[in-house]
């Protein structure tokens, strides 16, 4: 469902609709109503001439016609399990041909007579698109015609043209009205399932199209996300400027879901600041790009806000590796957001085996508790992507080898190994098939590995320790300006940054790789001095040199 389908109430109908409209009805239930309609046909012929002083030129034939339609009626109850749309219009035609029992009952000349074509038509018009029930029309002028012939030896052309065009003018009023009446059923069906404050679907309309896109995704194999997007401290914002202005910034962002998403995702509003965006055919990598274009373009949106600066924090999960079900992948998403509040907000996180630790981080419980969670984390990350935790302690202790060789103090050489040990913390945001990847990276999957120290640094920011994620954030610039995140050069790059790029390069270079062996302690300096006042600060890479011995 899209919020911004028009309504169809108090506009004009179209043509269209009036001539390519359905049945109204699966086929049985409208048999079982043309049964009705035939036993009430029945019932009132049989009452005309049962009725004393009625003008009948032929009472058996109008009884004729009451018993038939009594026995259509009863074929159409008993046959509309198999009914089809074939059956319909030629119980349609029968009828047709009763009425003209009927019309020959009265007589031709009767004005009563044409009355019994009244029920075929409107029948007709109700149960059928217009097209169709023309033709019907085009049968009753026609039998009714011959009808004229038969008894009176010519058609009386007034009376004929009269009966035919009140006939067909009913059926146009009959059309008119169930179309207008089927807009108006949708529309309502449409508002039941909106959310009326912000116009996106509502929690029964998500689980809806959830319940259709997971039986489209295990049918295919193609994968499905879920982003929650949770407005962060939003009652300050509330408090601030009251629940009107509460209510405008709720408009506004789902004024901005709608318009970053992609045209066949699905927004909704799940309860409160809480939204759920649906998103057919999205991996973990679509999943986080596409919550990050949500993310920055809702802090565009908000820039001059009157509700000020108001940003989101987003968790992302992914069908069938976080979850079978909704509900499952929800709570994922749930635990993906949490974690994005707890590692600093105006984050994207998505759902991993490491987000649990994430969430433990305790923002009010002070920096040491924060800072072993973080150290955790980062361990996990290495577990994850090399098998152990060897690659983020042995980059800790070459910087604080380093550290020391270059004459900080022992508090500063602390920070440092503990900055080193958390350096790559932030690429807990890189999708998992990023990190796995064998080939080469593209522009787009670059650029998720060059956001990692952006990351990195806001984890560090949630702690007492603030410093260190300026350094972690500039652990990969360059003393020349071509690194990043920020293209830093010379004095700009923080000392302990770079004590820990020379550090983490000294450490991949001895290690082995899937694309390369290790190097031997005397390559890898002959590496890093070759680097040395470009990408490296040469006296660190001595220090270091000499702290190796």
């Amino acid at each position: 469902m899209n919020a911004a389908t028009p309504s169809t109430i108090g506009r004009p109908t179209n043509w269209r609709d009036v001539f390519s409209s359905g049945p109204i009805a699966p086929l049985p239930a409208l048999a079982l109503v043309g049964a009705v309609v035939a036993w009430v046909g029945a019932l009132v012929g049989a009452i005309v001439v049962l009725l004393p002083g009625a003008p009948l030129a032929r009472p058996e034939l109008v009884f004729a016609a009451a018993a038939g339609a009594a026995v259509l009626g009863a074929a159409l109850a008993l046959a509309r399990a198999r009914a089809g749309q074939a059956g319909l219009h030629a119980a349609m035609f029968v009828g047709t041909l009763l009425g003209t029992l009927g019309v020959l009952g009265w007589g031709s000349e009767h004005a009563f007579g044409p009355l019994g074509y009244a029920w075929v038509v409107v029948a007709a018009f109700v149960f059928f698109p217009a097209w169709q029930s023309l033709l019907h029309v085009a049968s009753v002028a026609v039998v009714y015609a011959l009808a004229m012939v038969f008894d009176r030896g010519s058609v009386a052309w007034n009376a004929w043209f009269a009966t035919v065009t009140a006939l067909a003018g009913a059926g146009a009023i009959v059309t008119l009205a169930r179309v207008r009446a089927t807009a108006l059923l949708q529309q309502l069906e449409e508002a039941a399932g909106r959310d009326p404050l912000t116009g996106l679907a509502n929690r029964r309309s998500l689980q809806d199209a959830f319940d259709i896109e997971l039986e489209r995704a295990r049918r295919t194999g193609r994968p499905l996300a879920v982003l929650l997007v949770d407005i962060d401290r939003f009652k300050r914002v509330n408090d601030r400027c009251g629940h009107q202005c509460g209510d405008e910034v709720l408009r506004t962002l789902a004024r901005v879901l709608q318009a970053s998403k992609r045209g066949f995702d699905l927004a909704a509003r799940h309860g409160g600041e809480e939204f759920v965006l649906l998103a057919p055919d999205c991996d973990e990598h679509g999943a986080y790009m596409l919550a990050e274009r949500l993310r920055t373009a809702v802090e565009r949106a908000f820039a001059d806000h009157q509700a000020g600066p108001v940003t989101v924090s987003i968790g992302a999960a992914v069908h069938p590796v976080h979850g079978q079900t909704f509900e499952a992948l929800l709570n994922a998403a749930d635990e993906a957001m949490y974690a994005a509040k707890k590692l600093g907000r105006n984050r994207t996180v998505i759902s991993s085996a490491e987000i649990e630790r994430a969430a433990e981080l305790d923002v009010t419980a002070g920096g040491r508790v924060e800072l072993a969670a973080l150290v955790d984390l980062a361990e996990a990350v290495d577990m994850a992507t090399i098998g152990n935790t060897s690659h983020c302690q042995r980059v800790a202790r070459f910087a604080e080898l380093a550290a020391r060789e270059t004459g900080l103090p022992a508090h500063r050489v602390e920070q440092v190994r503990l900055a080193a040990l958390l350096h790559d913390v932030g690429t807990i945001a890189i999708p998992d098939e990023i990190e796995r990847k064998k080939g080469p990276l593209t522009y787009e999957e670059w650029e998720f590995v060059r956001a990692h120290p952006v990351v990195g640094a806001r984890m560090l920011e949630v702690t007492e320790h603030r410093e260190l994620g300026r350094w972690v954030r500039a652990h990969h610039e360059h003393l020349d300006g071509s690194g990043y995140p920020d293209g830093l050069s010379g004095a700009d790059v923080p000392l302990e940054a770079r004590i820990i790029a020379v550090a983490e390069a000294y450490e991949a270079m001895t290690s082995d790789r899937p694309y390369r062996p290790r190097l031997t302690h005397r390559e890898a300096v002959a590496e890093l001095r070759s680097a040395a006042g470009q990408r490296f600060d040469t006296e660190v890479v001595e220090a270091l040199v000499r702290a190796l011995g």
